[in-house]
């Protein structure tokens, strides 16, 4: 089973990731995301995600790759194979995997054949505690950057709401989190 993680922005998604990792679950694969950014000060590459060029995005887009992709914030590229997915359903593996919101819709959408492979877990926030969490997260955000993030995740919030299996609350404390996310997997 494939459990797809949709998220608000501060949703302290990154951390239930690595939360998840940090147990080893033998039974549970984590594909990395493949990222055109620049890696944070925290970030390892091939830990983390993997961190390319444009250049290669743009040539693996060719060659039809992916799962999914999107542009993020404007200037990056964000994806994933589905060759990294396939590769730890083939192991008997369940698989935990990070989903954009407009990625659903089209997989919803154009795979029906995967319809029973996959489960939605969303990770609700509320706007007003979303904007707290950007801003500590301290990373250059102008305003009007900020006022676009608010915007999308108020539209993209609603959509998850009807689209997703499970609704989790991300105000709730890491422990919590994972411990909600856990209980879907192994049920």
């Amino acid at each position: 089973m494939i459990y797809f993680i949709l998220w608000i922005s501060g949703s302290w998604k990154s951390t239930l990731i690595k939360n998840i990792k940090k147990l080893n679950l033998s039974n549970l694969a984590h594909p990395l995301s493949y990222k055109t950014r620049k890696k944070r000060d925290f970030e390892i590459d091939w830990i983390d995600a993997y961190f390319l060029s444009k250049e290669d995005f743009l040539n693996w887009i060719n060659a039809w790759e992916f799962l999914e992709y999107a542009l993020v914030h404007w200037d990056e590229y964000y994806w994933t194979k589905w060759s990294d997915i396939e590769e730890s359903l083939n192991l008997w593996k369940d698989v935990l995997k990070e989903l954009d919101l407009n990625w659903l819709i089209k997989l919803k959408k154009e795979r029906q054949d995967l319809k029973n492979v996959y489960k939605t877990i969303f990770l609700d926030l509320p706007i007003g505690k979303l904007e707290e969490r950007i801003l500590q997260r301290q990373i250059n955000v102008d305003k009007k950057e900020l006022e676009i993030r608010l915007k999308n995740a108020f539209i993209e919030e609603e959509n998850l709401r009807k689209l997703c299996n499970f609704d989790i609350d991300a105000t709730k404390t890491e422990e919590e989190i994972l411990e909600e996310v856990l209980n879907i997997i192994k049920n």
